[in-house]
């Protein structure tokens, strides 16, 4: 059953009147102003403070000072005013004042206005709603697989990288994915509360130049996650672009090229090494160069290269040093020390008062001079060769001492076996002592004599898991002497088992095995004119330091003149060396 409203209102004045709705409206529009929310107006008005009239004169005034029309929201107002009220309970209407569903513009039809009042007898809340607006995605870079923060980002003028920042750059290797690229959303309009639409700015793509080295990918999974992947298609460093701190362009570069390295640049990949290949027109005298990727010189005067991968030097002066991992390839070298750890050093012109260490020295062409030089090698091959002064060649030196020193290795190994062996059963003799000590202590505790026999089962395998396990639980029921003494053994045991003396034994005899192989494959062949007063002296085989050692082969030019060479060389396990001389 309907009750009366509890707060019939008394007529006012008509001038009462207008100043009550003056001081609503401006309390409402204060309050209006201070929300922030295009999409959404609300607020809340007292009945006990404020009679109907006065609040449908304050929000005819409010309506058109906030840009609302008003009208149909007042009539709908007017109406429920006049309706009674139930006691602690409410009246609530939810209208569509405006949709836009039917309009052609698909961005549009999703667009509506919607008028809520609840009222009780007390309280009047208003609220308008509009539809928020989608805003749009522009094109941007989603994820990244390296710090990119961190990289120095610039490219140099001539399109080179700062050599004094390199080990800032940041290194992939190829197939990394680089960066992963989300495509721009275009955005939908909305609507404000005022019935106006809300219009988004037009999304844009990511402007993003991707240049040499990178190659871009599209995702598989094009609804969930669409996109595309910028990928690395080769190993090197990462250029970036920027333009006011955002990436515009990226590329991936494999070789520093830098014209002269003297006091002006400074070294290169001294505290860090380079990552990447270098191509320098000059390197002068007491400069360095370390890096992973290849080294191209045009002149190295009396610098230094050092590199894991190859090293390709035109002339080489003197007081220059060459350490590459794998192929040296250089036309003239003087007074210099080059060094192929892995690979081969090819000589292309003339070689004079130098020292070269590598496995492989060759050389090919139609003609070469070789001065007052040192070679060590296990695979030495010298055709059209003029011989001048005297060269010292050492053939499998190196690679007798590198077996040398692996026996020397296996033996210090099996010394440590034999030790740990006796040690081992040293340990189990006390151990086993120890065992027998415990197995009588318990022997008053019949709750543990499963637990002993489970102990000493584990000893015949030594199963180290079962013995911390059973030890344990006898541990906490009688905490003795015996007990501590057994832990203590089984500790030093594991000690001694836990030593990787299998796998050690295993790869030095894989290392002796395949020194071995390539011992059975060295050759030497010479073949040239030994010039007036020239030497050639052959040694073969390890060099004892303490002791001299003769040459296996001494050839002395003929005083007359040019003297013509040939000789070859190989060594077998069974035979050794044989040498042939023509």
């Amino acid at each position: 059953m309907n009750t009366q409203n509890p707060f019939p209102e008394v007529p006012l004045a008509k001038d009462r009147l207008q100043d009550k709705a003056d001081i609503l409206e401006n309390n409402l529009f204060s309050a209006v102003s201070k929300q922030k929310d295009k999409i959404k107006l609300q607020f809340k008005i007292s009945r006990e403070q404020f009679p109907d009239a006065v609040i449908l004169k304050a929000l005819s005034q409010l309506f058109p000072r906030i840009n609302i029309k008003g009208n149909t929201i007042l009539l709908i107002l007017k109406k429920m005013l006049s309706r009674t009220i139930p006691k602690d309970n409410h009246l609530k209407i939810k209208k569509q004042l405006l949709n836009l569903a039917k309009t052609e513009n698909p961005d549009l039809s999703r667009l509506e206005l919607t008028l809520e009042i609840i009222f009780t007898c007390k309280l009047l809340s208003l609220a308008l709603k509009g539809t928020p607006e989608i805003p749009s995605r522009d094109g941007v870079i989603a994820k990244a697989f390296f710090d990119h923060a961190s990289c120095p980002g610039m490219l140099l003028k001539n399109g080179g990288i700062d050599y004094r920042e390199i080990n800032r750059y940041p290194i992939v290797k190829e197939g990394n994915n680089l960066f992963f690229i989300a495509p721009e959303s275009q955005g939908k309009p909305g609507m404000g509360y005022e019935g106006q639409i809300i219009q988004v700015p037009k999304a844009l793509p990511l402007e993003l130049n991707i240049n040499g080295g990178v190659d871009r990918v599209d995702t598989l999974d094009t609804e969930k996650n669409p996109g595309y992947f910028l990928k690395a298609s080769k190993t090197g460093v990462v250029l970036l672009t920027r333009t006011d701190s955002l990436i515009t362009g990226i590329e991936i570069s494999d070789e520093l090229d830098v014209n002269r390295l003297d006091y002006s640049t400074g070294n290169i990949g001294t505290h860090f090494i380079c990552p990447i290949s270098m191509k320098i027109d000059t390197i002068c005298g007491g400069f360095k160069i370390r890096a992973r990727g290849m080294v191209t010189a045009n002149v190295l005067e009396g610098g230094d290269i050092e590199t894991d991968s190859q090293a390709q030097v035109h002339t080489i002066e003197p007081g220059s040093k060459v350490t590459a991992q794998e192929d040296i390839v250089f036309h003239f070298a003087r007074n210099a020390m080059l060094t192929s750890k892995t690979g081969c050093i090819t000589i292309l012109e003339e070689l004079m008062d130098s020292t070269l260490f590598s496995r492989g020295i060759s050389f090919e062409k139609n003609r070469g001079t070789l001065i007052g030089n040192t070679l060590d090698a296990e695979t030495i091959l010298l055709k059209n060769i003029y011989f001048c002064g005297e060269n010292t060649l050492y053939f499998g030196r190196r690679l007798f001492a590198e077996r040398q020193g692996l026996f020397d290795s296996r033996e210090k190994l099996e010394q440590k076996i034999l030790s740990s062996d006796g040690k081992e059963k040293e340990l189990m003799e006390h151990f086993l002592h120890e065992l027998k000590r415990l197995t009588k202590a318990t022997k008053s505790n019949p709750m543990l004599k499963e637990n002993i026999k489970n102990l000493i089962l584990a000893t015949r395998t030594m199963d180290f898991d079962v013995l911390d396990r059973e030890l344990e639980i006898i541990g906490k029921l009688m905490n003795t002497k015996e007990v501590s003494a057994i832990q203590n053994r089984i500790e030093a045991l594991k000690g001694i088992k836990n030593k990787p003396f299998k796998e050690q034994a295993k790869e030095l005899n894989g290392k002796i095995d395949k020194t071995n192989q390539r011992m059975s494959v060295m050759t030497l062949t010479i073949e040239g004119l030994l010039r007036r007063a020239g030497t050639l002296k052959i040694y073969t085989g390890a060099v004892e330091n303490d002791l001299p050692q003769k040459p296996e082969v001494f050839v002395e030019s003929e005083k007359d003149g040019d003297t013509f060479i040939k000789i070859d060389c190989t060594y077998t396990p069974r035979q050794g060396f044989k040498i042939t001389r023509n």
